[in-house]
């Protein structure tokens, strides 16, 4: 479990704003909230979330777990590299039987062929 103090990467860098902080505002425009209205609903003050969104601040990790969660999001810790994601023998057999689903939906087919990896 993460600590209170423990911030999401940095969002204070002016020269661009961290993509978890920008799209904090993507997510409140979407739905159609101002910032007072996402006050109301999370507890977290307008001009602390306006911080946020501009990068002028960090949000510790709890508070940008809160303010994600609210739109339906979960923050995941997803590994840098391809070659270091492994898959259980589960997700295979579920990623398999989505795959026979959108075939005999005829999804597959309509969408582009990959272009293999060069690992």
């Amino acid at each position: 479990m993460l600590s209170e103090t423990e911030h999401a990467p940095d969002c204070e860098d002016q020269t661009t704003i961290h993509p978890l902080c920008s799209m904090i505002r993507n997510l409140r425009r979407a739905a159609g909230m101002s910032l007072a209205t996402f006050e109301a609903r999370t507890g977290i003050p307008a001009v602390v979330v306006g911080a946020y969104e501009r990068g002028d601040r960090t949000p510790p990790l709890s508070k940008l777990d809160l303010i994600y969660r609210h739109f339906g999001y979960q923050i995941t810790a997803i590994p840098v590299g391809a070659a270091s994601v492994r898959m259980s023998g589960d997700m295979i057999s579920d990623l398999r039987a989505i795959a026979d689903q959108l075939e005999s939906m005829n999804v597959v087919s309509e969408l582009p062929d990959a272009e293999p990896h060069g690992d």
